[in-house]
């Protein structure tokens, strides 16, 4: 075989894709960590889907906001999808509020200021989807 030819057959090969298998975790497995960005309070996370497993296209991340806490008021080039799981709040979004509690999914679009906040006794949680 030449090296013309064995080039040629090379070329036909398809390059292998490195694809995320999938992937299961349970909430309650991952360890929550505070939200340190300045303007948050009483925020947690946990990143139950991102780039460390292999997401390719979005992130998912559970956030629980303490009784009276609320993330920055701030904005961003990417977009939010959040559904609300459990607990009461609002979500602030430009100069506008909206009341928010479990069942509500919420789109935040890019370069918009928002901000999240839990509004009763008892902790609001959520999941939020970003693009990767």
């Amino acid at each position: 075989m030449t090296l013309v030819t064995l080039i040629r057959r090379i070329r036909c090969i398809p390059l292998l894709v490195d694809m995320m298998s999938f992937y299961k975790i349970n909430v309650g497995m991952k360890e929550y960590a505070p939200v340190k960005e300045e303007g948050s309070q009483g925020v947690r996370i946990k990143w139950l889907l991102d780039k460390s497993v292999g997401t390719p296209t979005f992130m998912m991340r559970h956030f629980t906001l303490e009784p009276r806490g609320h993330t920055p008021y701030h904005k961003h080039e990417w977009e939010h999808e959040v559904y609300i799981l459990d607990g009461e709040g609002a979500v602030k979004h430009e100069d506008t509020e909206y009341p928010v509690g479990p069942g509500d999914a919420i789109y935040v679009p890019p370069n918009q200021m928002h901000q999240f906040r839990s509004t009763a006794s008892a902790p609001l949680t959520f999941l939020c989807l970003i693009p990767v």
